[in-house]
């Protein structure tokens, strides 16, 4: 598994060596090793990548095979707590009308399989809440993760 805060430039799986790049920050000259296209990318002061870089990324991206989605994923480690937001874990969220839940998630079934002895698949689905109401909507929130099982 690739971890860039790990400070890892071959994947400890299959051996691979990641590619290797200067990382500038919002035009600042501070530098790092980069491991993807996206670390390379320009950035506002706030960490924001600008629309029109970040929509030539997206076009420009592969789909990807099963392997390297199953290969990205970073889990969760069974003892943490507390948000997941600021870390490196992997966490898809997906919100919207059923339609587009239920046409989106097709994309993510590939992290089923993912669930073994070593690790769970974390899967909430559920219907959004107005915050100004707290009346339900009709719109659905889905948030997928993968955590590793806790040593018993």
């Amino acid at each position: 598994m690739l971890s860039p805060d790990r400070g890892a430039d071959r994947c400890t799986e299959c051996g691979s060596s990641a590619d290797k790049a200067e990382v500038t920050d919002g035009g600042t000259n501070t530098s790092a090793t980069a491991h993807t296209e996206l670390e390379t990318l320009p950035t506002t002061s706030s960490g924001a990548v600008k629309k029109a870089d970040a929509m030539e990324w997206l076009e420009e991206l592969d789909r990807p095979t099963s392997a390297e989605l199953k290969r990205s994923v970073i889990e969760k480690p069974s003892d943490f707590s507390g948000s997941t937001y600021p870390t490196d874990i992997s966490t898809i969220r997906l919100t919207g009308d059923p339609s587009f839940i239920e046409t989106v998630a097709g994309l993510f079934s590939w992290i089923v399989e993912m669930e073994d002895y070593s690790r769970r698949v974390e899967i909430n689905l559920q219907r959004t809440e107005d915050r100004d109401t707290g009346e339900q909507t009709d719109n659905y929130a889905l948030y997928l993760s993968v955590a590793e099982r806790g040593g018993s």
